[in-house]
């Protein structure tokens, strides 16, 4: 009887452990709403249209009796808004960008006439995020190129958002190393007190490091939230790493990178070049790419 107890316990703990920690996904995808009206009020009825300008996949809703529009699980990416309504001109509203949990408001304005005319908005001032409270820095892919990166190694490049500290060992910052990554604080936090998403999936360890530190050229932008954030990603008492992983387009695409240190450049070892030993031969080769197409 005692053995076939301890059975069902140890297979319950098992279940348990094999659930997602944070006992559902957490969110990476953003979110556009708004309202339609023309001169008199709010207009319902309109066909709305949010296009992916890299993919071309469209999605499309029609206002309810308030005006209101709502587009919800947006993948972080640049779209096009195109609104229409018989009696109205056509208004489209290329190159809005949607970031990593980044919930938009944009109003639209319709002018009487033929919706074979078009109004499309540019040079406007940039939308602002009025929708939600969740608040965070943004590392974009050219952003992860730039900046200097240890070992290539995303969630170090954080250390370019205020607040954000690190201070573990400089050697372990490669992409098969975990230790350094997870020794950072954000906003006073503790260290290994951060929450590390990938596509809304935690991948965090049970010593709470990233179990995987994906590769720059993969990452479409990674979302530093310090201070404040969404109860949905409250699974720590430090930060959260929300990175967003690139997908396909229309066209090929791609990028590599090789990296090189001459051992003729380097110096010697302060205490061999005391002891008149000569300098070690070595070497550092690091190379590495990504590709992509149609989905």
């Amino acid at each position: 009887m005692r053995s076939s107890r301890f059975g069902l316990v140890l297979a319950i703990v098992c279940v348990l452990l094999a659930l997602p920690r944070g006992g559902a996904a957490q969110g990476f995808q953003g979110g556009l709403r708004g309202a339609v009206h023309d001169s008199s009020g709010v207009v319902p009825g309109v066909e709305v249209t949010l296009t992916n300008e890299s993919t071309s996949i469209k999605r499309s809703v029609t206002t309810n009796e308030a005006g209101e529009y709502s587009f919800a699980a947006v993948d972080p990416g640049t779209y096009t808004l195109h609104v229409a309504l018989t009696g109205f001109k056509t208004v489209e509203r290329p190159g809005i960008r949607i970031g990593t949990q980044q919930f938009l408001l944009l109003d639209v304005a319709l002018e009487v006439g033929a919706i074979s005319e078009s109004v499309t908005v540019t040079g406007q001032a940039p939308i602002i995020e009025r929708a939600n409270a969740s608040k965070g820095d943004v590392l974009d892919s050219q952003a992860l190129e730039t900046l200097p990166a240890p070992g290539r190694n995303a969630f170090m490049i954080g250390v370019a958002v205020p607040t954000v500290i690190a201070s573990g060992d400089p050697q372990f910052n490669r992409q098969q190393d975990q230790t350094n990554a997870a020794l950072l604080s954000l906003g006073g936090g503790t260290r290994r007190g951060n929450n590390y998403i990938l596509d809304g999936v935690p991948i965090s360890d049970l010593r709470n490091r990233a179990s995987a530190n994906p590769t720059i050229e993969a990452i479409e932008e990674v979302k530093v939230q310090v201070h404040t954030y969404d109860a949905e990603m409250g699974r720590t008492g430090g930060g959260v790493f929300n990175v967003s992983a690139k997908s396909g387009s229309n066209q090929f695409h791609g990028s590599g990178f090789f990296q090189n240190r001459p051992n003729g450049l380097l110096t010697n070892n302060y205490f061999s070049e005391l002891a008149g030993e000569p300098k070690p031969p070595g070497y550092y080769h690091l190379y590495g790419g990504g590709f992509g197409g149609p989905t």
